[in-house]
């Protein structure tokens, strides 16, 4: 067979007995020396194109360069971050807010009376097609690849998570680089710069002298340079939002297809929570990112390439609403109530945790997150109605030396230590319900897991722990 690839062209073609072109599919990892066993997933932007045929390879490839010669990179980011941008914003504040009274200082943005008109102008600004963009919107550019850039950084943590190092990124010189499409991480930061610019040019405008009579080109020769100074101070300001990153920093690595990454103890939401603390241990990389879940609820801000996918989801939204009302009326109705309000059975010991019945087979890793759930579940009861410090802290820190022995590669020190750190839990356990009698039965229930946890039974012979599960 044959394989033609002409990267100028984006063109494959193939003809060969071995695979069929595909924008997407897998390949074996190459270490240098060999094929591996890992399996590298790959996914091509829509402008390659493929074919099966080579016989006229060579005119269709002429003709897609000469189309690409003609039709040369657009450089966007020249005008979404540049003098159009600021210059937009100078001059449509100035025409909404000029003369208007100074608005309250102590107001919340989403709160603020001007708050629409704001975010009519950055909605303006992203959906009016410009000639120095082709024709198009701005968001029609930040959308145009997002998918694209999406699959490339979920195909790179998979291959980060499946190589144990960071998949190089694109050189910062390159083409690929330097003329990047918009993912959702930089759409993010860019949607919160917009917006900062505008609230900001909009106090710019409220601080004009009453009688003062300026032109919109007196305004915007004070006003851009300022915007500008504002724009580069807020690209390279650590956001603890972001774990202390620079938004350049974050939309650099996404250009370049680095993934974001954050440490097990970054990641942990709550520090008294076994199970985040066993998550914190987990080999590999956590992944870090940004999704817009605070961005307006509005086909201007929306991930939605078209008005008409923007109107199908409302509308699918409308019909869920008005589905969910109609239950909730017939349920108010008839006097129904949801399980969480039930009154536990007599019997049942757990009612926000459920561990399945370990057995020789179960790994020790699966062992300890059964006793890491119903722990966490224990927990927060001793949150409430008083908080019983002391013993939280002596659960976490006996859970850890348990999953510190247990998961040791010494056997010798396994053999060593288990059994004394499996008694100085029981203990904490006992204590616990000496101290909170209510929670008697969840302590003595779990201190017979962790009591047999260095000897399972063979088989999951307590047949009764299933009666409470709801499957």
């Amino acid at each position: 067979g044959i394989a033609i690839i002409d990267l100028a062209a984006r063109f494959v073609a193939a003809e060969t007995t071995y695979f069929t072109p595909r924008r997407d599919g897998a390949v074996e990892y190459h270490d240098g020396n060999c094929a591996t066993d890992e399996w590298l997933r790959f996914r091509l932007s829509d402008d390659w194109k493929l074919s099966s045929q080579v016989e006229a390879w060579e005119s269709i490839a002429a003709a897609r360069r000469r189309e690409r010669e003609a039709n040369p990179p657009l450089d966007a980011r020249a005008v979404l971050y540049g003098k159009p941008l600021l210059e937009f914003i100078a001059r449509e504040c100035l025409r909404a807010f000029a003369g208007a009274p100074a608005p309250p200082d102590d107001v919340e943005p989403w709160n603020h009376p001007d708050a629409p008109r704001v975010r009519e102008i950055h909605a303006l600004w992203l959906t009016t097609p410009r000639d120095d963009l082709r024709g198009r919107a701005p968001r029609d550019l930040l959308l145009e690849r997002r998918d694209c850039i999406g699959w490339d950084l979920q195909h790179r943590q998979e291959q980060w998570s499946a190589l144990g190092e960071c998949p190089r990124g694109l050189d910062r010189d390159s083409a690929a680089f330097r003329f990047a499409g918009f993912g959702t991480h930089e759409i993010v930061t860019y949607y919160d710069l917009v917006r900062e610019l505008v609230w900001s040019c909009r106090a710019a405008v409220a601080a004009l002298p009453a009688a003062a009579q300026l032109t919109p080109g007196d305004f915007l020769t004070t006003e851009v340079p300022r915007l500008e100074r504002l724009r580069e101070e807020r690209l390279d300001a650590p956001d603890p939002e972001f774990h202390g990153r620079t938004p350049r920093s974050i939309i650099d690595n996404e250009r370049a297809r680095v993934s974001e990454t954050v440490s097990g103890e970054e990641a942990i939401i709550d520090p008294d929570c076994p199970l985040c603390a066993m998550a914190a241990e987990l080999p590999g990389p956590m992944f870090w990112g940004l999704d817009g879940c605070n961005m307006d609820d509005e086909f201007a801000f929306s991930f939605h390439r078209t008005r008409e996918e923007w109107d199908e989801e409302q509308r699918e939204h409308a019909e869920f609403d008005r589905r969910w009302n109609e239950r909730e009326a017939e349920r108010k109705r008839l006097g129904l109530k949801y399980a969480d309000e039930q009154p536990a059975a007599s019997d049942a010991v757990w009612q926000r945790s459920f561990a399945a019945p370990e057995t020789a087979e179960t790994s020790c890793l699966m062992r300890l997150f059964g006793i890491g759930t119903n722990l966490a579940e224990l927990i927060v009861d001793l949150k409430g109605p008083h908080e019983e410090r002391e013993l939280i802290d002596r659960l976490h820190r006996d859970f850890g030396n348990l999953r510190e022995v247990a998961q040791s590669p010494d056997s010798e020190r396994i053999d060593a230590l288990l059994e004394p750190v499996l008694a100085r839990f029981c203990e904490t356990l006992d204590a616990a319900a000496a101290a909170r009698p209510e929670l008697e039965q969840k302590a003595a229930d779990l201190e017979r897991r962790v009591r047999r946890f260095a000897d399972p039974p063979d088989e999951a012979d307590d047949f009764e722990d299933w009666d409470d599960v709801p499957f």
